[in-house]
């Protein structure tokens, strides 16, 4: 033991992962997705409140993430969804609603951007697909949903 360390005791490891996996059990998880077009341009969204936002929702108690991702997706756009894939995920936190678990996918569309009928729900006010720039001349795009939206230009669209 060092004189200038005290020696603190640490938890073992095993114990870290079991409490953070026992804290995460509880988040409720909001499944977001990134919809690209097949000409590389992604929907985006705002709520009537303003804030940006992409598809998707909250996971119900005991639904499963998928059909609870198609079944938002749908409900929000009007836009069916097939296949989807992980891209990042972040603990959101929030003053007065608490934390959030958000998992963000990457959704394959077969048509272009022009010939995909989108069609809101009531909990939104704006929905367009747009390409990288058009994307990132928006200044308000929370850092968790840029970054996935970054991920998504730089693996199956366009960056440029």
């Amino acid at each position: 033991m060092s004189p200038c360390r005290p020696e603190i005791e640490k938890p073992m490891y095993w114990d870290q992962v079991k409490s953070t996996r026992e804290a995460l059990e509880d988040l409720p998880v909001s499944a977001k997705v990134v919809l690209m077009s097949a000409d590389g341009k992604a929907l985006l969204m705002r709520k009537d409140s303003g804030i940006f936002d992409l598809p998707g929702g909250k996971v119900e108690t005991g639904e499963d993430l998928f059909a609870a991702l198609k079944r938002e997706v749908k409900e929000e756009s009007g836009i069916k969804v097939k296949k989807v894939e992980f891209i990042s995920s972040w603990v959101k936190h929030h003053p007065t609603l608490g934390d959030r678990l958000v998992l963000v996918f990457h959704g394959q569309l077969k048509k272009n951007a022009a010939d995909i009928k989108v069609t809101l729900s009531d909990e939104h006010n704006w929905g367009e697909f747009k390409g990288p720039k058009g994307t990132f001349k928006i200044k308000d795009i929370q850092p968790g949903y840029a970054n996935a939206l970054h991920i998504c230009f730089a693996r199956y669209g366009r960056l440029l």
